[in-house]
């Protein structure tokens, strides 16, 4: 079992005054980014690989060349972020979800009357043919 710890023993011993003062610093400074993606990784080249994008540089030439420093990227990534770094600021950047469209109604003719032998052919909404049992 663990040790339970006794924060009056703690708050007693802290020296506040310092605490402040660290607290004050830290505030002072930007935090710490944690590299999650080659998109941070790249962050600081941003500028130079969009100058070598536009000059006509495509992402497949572009990881090559990373590759010598190594910086493992694949072509689709790095147009990935050409893509999002190009698309700053006018929100085209935003993923857009793409769902299933309605499907049309057709105004075609209406459907014949079913002969009475218990089986008819329909054709569906979306136009394949069918049977249909009554």
């Amino acid at each position: 079992m663990s040790n339970r710890v006794d924060y009056e023993q703690v708050a007693a011993k802290l020296d506040y005054a310092a605490l402040e003062e660290k607290l004050a610093q830290l505030a002072e400074r930007e935090p710490p980014k944690k590299r999650k993606t080659v998109a941070d990784a790249l962050e600081p080249l941003r500028e130079p690989l969009l100058a070598l994008h536009r000059k006509g540089w495509t992402s497949a030439q572009l990881c090559e060349e990373l590759k010598g420093v190594p910086i493992p990227i694949s072509p689709a990534r790095m147009r990935e972020c050409l893509r999002r770094w190009t698309a700053v600021g006018n929100g085209s950047a935003k993923r857009r979800i793409r769902r299933p469209s309605k499907p049309a109604t057709t105004s075609a003719k209406p459907p014949a009357a079913a002969p009475s032998t218990g089986r008819s052919k329909v054709v569906h909404d979306d136009g394949q043919p069918g049977l249909k049992l009554s």
